[in-house]
């Protein structure tokens, strides 16, 4: 990690790291959508097991890093549920259903 001595160096390394950050997440939603044309009951959409294995994963990977995991956890959950929303919208589509929101 760069050490900043200004608030415009600063920036500037943190609009760097979003750029690599944001064709990730896009890549990781394209997945996600992926998922929504691949499975064939909508109530495998939300997947309890499997959130808690990414946040353990991620959490994990955190800790390795020296990093905060709780910062990383809450990050991950708002992400995790973004994407079960946008992966129901997708098999609404494909399979035909009405879309659901959480209010």
């Amino acid at each position: 990690m760069k050490q900043c001595d200004n608030m415009a160096d600063l920036r500037e390394e943190i609009d760097r790291i979003d750029r690599e950050i944001v064709p990730l997440l896009l890549e990781r939603l394209q997945l996600i959508a992926q998922a929504g044309h691949i499975k064939l009951d909508r109530d495998t959409v939300r997947d309890e097991w499997r959130i808690e294995d990414v946040v353990s994963k991620v959490k994990s990977e955190a800790t390795k890093l020296d990093g905060d995991a709780a910062y990383i956890e809450i990050i991950y959950r708002h992400l995790i549920d973004y994407s079960i929303n946008h992966e129901f919208d997708v098999w609404d589509e494909v399979y035909g259903e009405p879309k659901k929101r959480k209010a």
